[in-house]
């Protein structure tokens, strides 16, 4: 069972990760790094040659303080970039996903991972990102879109806000008493999520959690 604080979109993005954590190899660029990790997702070391965490806060203690506009990194000097939950936050996504393309070798692989349906969670909490305009940052950087996964439909993005609501009572008594209702709510909903009809429906297919893509140089 997940814990309580952790969102249902946060287990869909650490499962599409997971997914993809036996293709990462070389030198890899993790932009956001965190000293915490934010899920339960744990980078991949066996094929990697050297990973370089880069955050723009010295308090996280990255190997590269550094804003992901302006990456202080030579042209095609990494294999991969990795790039979860970063975007919303910087002035300009556009001009970090031209750094993000400048710095792949040609056929660098790049992950990237946007909200759409989403609270905002900072001050610096700016965009958020259909499928259409997730697909345009890629592919205006110059990187070629090899697959783009949508983090739930309509009945998971209403779990998510139940789960995240309970996770934020103040009380503790209060939080669990709260989350003894929500889990089995949102374990229903997810179910919903994930018949035929649903995922046929163009209206409840329009909504999403936030989207995870995967793009390529050259």
């Amino acid at each position: 069972m997940l814990p309580l604080g952790l969102s249902y979109r946060r287990a869909l993005l650490d499962a599409e990760l997971g997914r993809l954590a036996a293709r990462i190899a070389g030198v890899v660029l993790e932009i956001g790094a965190k000293r915490i990790a934010r899920g339960r997702w744990e980078p991949p070391r066996g094929r990697v040659r050297r990973w370089i965490r880069l955050n723009l806060e010295p308090g996280e203690r990255p190997d590269v303080v550094a804003d992901a506009q302006f990456l202080p990194l030579d042209a095609a000097s990494v294999d991969w970039v990795v790039c979860v939950e970063v975007l919303q936050y910087v002035v300009s996504p556009e001009a970090a996903m031209r750094e993000i393309a400048r710095v792949l070798v040609p056929g660098g692989t790049a992950v990237l991972a946007v909200p759409f349906f989403h609270r905002a969670d900072a001050p610096t909490d700016r965009h958020r990102f259909t499928e259409t305009r997730a697909r345009e940052l890629v592919e205006t950087a110059g990187l070629r879109t090899l697959a783009l996964a949508t983090q739930g439909r309509f009945f998971t993005t209403l779990a998510n806000q139940l789960r995240q609501g309970a996770a934020h009572v103040a009380s503790r008594p209060a939080r669990w008493l709260v989350g003894a209702g929500v889990v089995p709510l949102a374990a229903l909903l997810l179910v919903l999520d994930g018949l035929g009809p649903v995922r046929r429906s163009p209206f409840l297919s329009s909504f999403a959690t936030g989207f995870v893509a995967l793009a390529r140089k050259g």
